[in-house]
């Protein structure tokens, strides 16, 4: 578990950090009240412990903030013993409990294991599931009463996985729970970290318990191996409930069988009109058993998608033997003729399988589903209809607890959520929050009653997209809903698969696009230049065996172009022989990937390869020092901005705050403190612009903000509380001088004060005024 301990003194800061590191739990260290809000806005924490006499910003004001900002994080604040009004203040402020000083540590132990045991449902002190008993005030793990003895940060996973048993966790949420800022680990030290925890627990009878979703991450899933256990008390145990995205997949390949059946009927009578000629004592024909081994070969690579891994294995043996030179021995004509009666059996078992079952097909392009959280009919009415002209449906939920329920089991494109008048405004945060920390995030526009900047601050922290202040049109509705889209769509991940298979191309869909993947299908390669222009892809899956021009030539063509040099491409093969594997690399490919293809490992290599090639855009693309959007690429974007803006007849503002004399700051306190302040605004910044608005820094100290739709007197008033902040900071350079730095701003309009993006700058930066 992480916590945030914000307290000035430095010795009980050290004896505090030892005792609760000591406790396993994950500790940062702020030493004011100004900081520690910083610390918030940039991670996630389990327990908050806020000493109240704090510098800058003190503990009472600080859990306010905190408060009002949409924090529901337990707070333990650390008065003084003569603290009573600091002790009512601080309860009324908002925190959950309070410790008198000096201090007793066995008691903060206890108190701090107690606020963590607190959530929307009542959790046992002992973390317990099945055999497995985690014990917070021992740490000590135990399987089957017997003790496992596992390292700090093995123990921390562990009780991360017991604490939220059903939840799967990327590695990047992994290290931003178990690490602190000074010690941020790589990607590949989770990885070694799960290995061997894996391998503690199969030593002691806990074997896979632990597994991978989809490539994504990591959850606890003690269901196999209990089911491979057998039955206790007469009833076998279930597996662990599949996710909503996978019961969706299955049932996507359900339905790709119904629609791809006569295919499949087809490669087989290519077979079975083999295994006659056989049965007659005839040589089959050159062209047949060509055929034959093509048609073998296909069947191979899709069976396996439809949990018949015996049938791609037969399908495989038949074409290894019609792919050997020569003609086929005696016993190689009987083991066709067995292996391709076995095949025959197995695919009409499976079509009556798929018959007895509910399947939903696929279609080629998915509806946009629009969710209306909000008891207005009228409201939802009026949206239908401005929607059924572009082949669109609003669903409109009116009361939260249904929405809960039904957005458990799926994953909409937008929710418009009216955080008043469905339910508790706490429950509609929560609700608003995870919806934002999906995988794909789901983006939401909410309507509420009052329009207070501080409101608008809560709901952008917590995920919110957008924001309008009631009383609301449905037509105002719909211009936001539609921008949301349209901005969403822009951040999707766009794939194009080029196989000449359309079973293949049909069974990627469910599997990719669940993840927020777009994917284009393309089956005739001789269209790959053109589709691959039109449709800029950030990643290609090509087929190895295509006819008329394969997958390893299309590679090739890509690299040639330095356009598309970068562009990862995954390749599917059915094949295994290592000279195939060998020139998939020598052309540029950057993985591979064996038929039949598996979802999970498909995504894992995807995710991979995007991962990679995200790190080096974003070297090229942002700024090192701030880790915001560089010159470049942040004006490349404010262009696109006026440009929609244009189009859609709307006003964008551009905001500059610049550092005033950041030379002069370099000179007397050194680079370290100019760049200690622009790493500090940037963070700040980074906060309080994440709901759409492109945000830049452009060197010398100054930071461009663009936002569209609101105008520049709700500009200054969004900026007045953030001047404020700006001039509250205090820095501390390498000598131990203390300085506050200023803020110069300003703020210009288009179309009314520039018509470009360096008119409006150059405008901006000769009115700006001392902030």
């Amino acid at each position: 578990m992480r916590i945030l301990l914000i307290e000035d003194e430095e010795v009980l800061a050290s004896v505090l950090l030892k005792s609760l590191t000591k406790q396993h739990y994950v500790v940062d260290v702020a030493q004011d009240g100004q900081m520690g809000w910083e610390y918030t806005q940039n991670a996630t924490y389990d327990l908050l412990l806020i000493d109240v006499g704090l510098p800058k910003v003190d503990g009472i004001t600080l859990c306010q903030r905190l408060r009002s900002g949409g924090c529901f994080t337990p707070i333990l604040l650390m008065t003084a013993k003569d603290g009573t009004k600091e002790r009512i203040q601080g309860l009324d402020a908002g925190a959950d409990d309070y410790l008198i000083k000096p201090l007793d540590l066995g008691e903060l132990q206890a108190r701090i294991r107690a606020l963590l045991r607190r959530g929307d449902r009542p959790i046992t002190p002992i973390l317990e599931v099945g055999a497995l008993r985690l014990d917070p005030s021992s740490c000590e793990v135990t399987y089957n009463n017997k003790l496992i003895e596992l390292t700090a940060k093995e123990y921390s996973l562990m009780e991360l996985f017991l604490r939220n048993p059903s939840r799967v966790f990327s590695r990047g949420d992994i290290i931003e729970h178990l690490w602190t800022f000074d010690d941020p680990p790589q990607e590949e030290t989770v990885k070694s970290h799960i290995k061997y925890l894996r391998q503690k627990l199969k030593a002691a009878g806990a074997v896979d318990w632990i597994e991978n979703v989809y490539g994504l991450g990591y959850r606890l899933n003690p269901g196999k191996e209990e089911g491979k256990q057998g039955k206790q008390g007469g009833k076998e145990k279930s597996e662990v409930a599949s996710s909503p995205v996978e019961e969706q997949f299955q049932q996507a390949m359900g339905g790709l069988w119904k629609q791809y059946e006569g295919l499949m009927l087809q490669r087989l009578a290519v077979l079975e009109e083999l295994a006659a000629a056989l049965s007659h004592k005839s040589m089959p024909n050159a062209q047949l058993r060509k055929s034959a081994e093509r048609e073998a070969h296909k069947l191979a690579g899709v069976l396996g998608m439809f949990e018949q891994d015996n049938g791609t294995q037969i399908a495989r043996e038949i074409e290894q033997i019609l792919g050997k030179d020569g003609d086929l021995s005696v016993g190689e004509k009987r083991q066709l003729l067995t292996l391709i009666e076995d095949l025959g059996k197995l695919i009409n078992q499976m079509g009556q399988k798929v018959d007895n079952q509910t399947t939903t097909a696929i279609s080629p392009e998915i509806c946009s589903q629009l969710i209306l959280i909000d008891p207005n009919l009228q409201l939802g009415s009026q949206l239908q209809q401005l929607v059924e002209c572009m082949g669109m449906c609003w669903q409109q939920i009116t009361n939260l607890e249904d929405a809960k329920n039904f957005l458990q089991t799926t994953s909409p494109d937008l929710v418009v959520l009216n955080v008043d008048e469905v339910g508790q405004r706490q429950e509609s945060l929560a609700l608003l929050s995870e919806l934002a920390t999906r995988t794909p995030a789901v983006p939401v526009l909410v309507l509420a009653g009052n329009d207070e900047l501080v409101e608008r601050v809560a709901f952008a922290q917590c995920g919110a997209r957008g924001f309008l202040a009631k009383p609301v049109t449905a037509a105002q509705v719909w211009d936001v809903s539609s921008q949301l889209l349209q901005r969403t769509r822009s951040l999707r991940i766009n794939v194009l698969a080029v196989d000449d298979d359309p079973l293949i191309l049909a069974a990627l869909r469910p599997m990719l696009e669940p993840w927020g993947m777009r994917m284009t299908a393309l089956d005739n390669p001789l269209r790959f230049w053109e589709v691959l222009q039109s449709t800029t892809p950030d990643l290609l899956i090509l087929d190895v065996d295509m006819p008329q021009i394969s997958g390893i030539e299309l590679c090739q063509a890509v690299r040639t172009d330095p356009q598309w040099q970068e562009l990862p491409i995954v390749f599917l093969t059915a094949h295994r022989e290592i000279k195939i594997v060998q020139q998939v690399f020598a052309v540029g490919g950057d993985d591979y990937v064996i038929k039949p293809v598996v979802g999970a490992e498909l995504l894992a290599r995807i995710t991979h390869r995007l991962e990679r090639s995200r790190l080096l855009q974003s070297l090229s693309t942002k700024d090192p020092l701030t880790g915001i959007a560089n010159q470049f690429h942040s004006r490349r974007n404010l262009e696109h901005l006026i440009t929609q803006a244009q189009k859609n007849q709307q006003s964008v503002c551009l905001a500059i705050l610049s550092v005033n004399d950041l030379r002069q700051i370099n000179i007397k306190y050194g680079h370290e403190s100019g760049n200690q302040v622009l790493q500090r605004w940037s963070r700040l910044f980074q906060s309080e612009f994440c709901s759409g608005e492109v945000l830049g820094y452009w060197g010398n100290g100054d930071f461009v903000v663009g936002i569209s739709g609101l105008t520049k007197p709700e500009i200054n008033h969004r900026l007045s509380e953030i001047l404020t902040t700006l001039r509250q900071q205090i820095f501390t350079a390498f000598d131990g001088d203390r300085f506050q730095v200023t803020c110069n701003f300003a703020v210009v309009e288009y179309p009314s004060d520039g018509l470009t993006i360096q008119s409006l700058y150059q405008l901006a930066t000769k009115h700006f005024q001392g902030g």
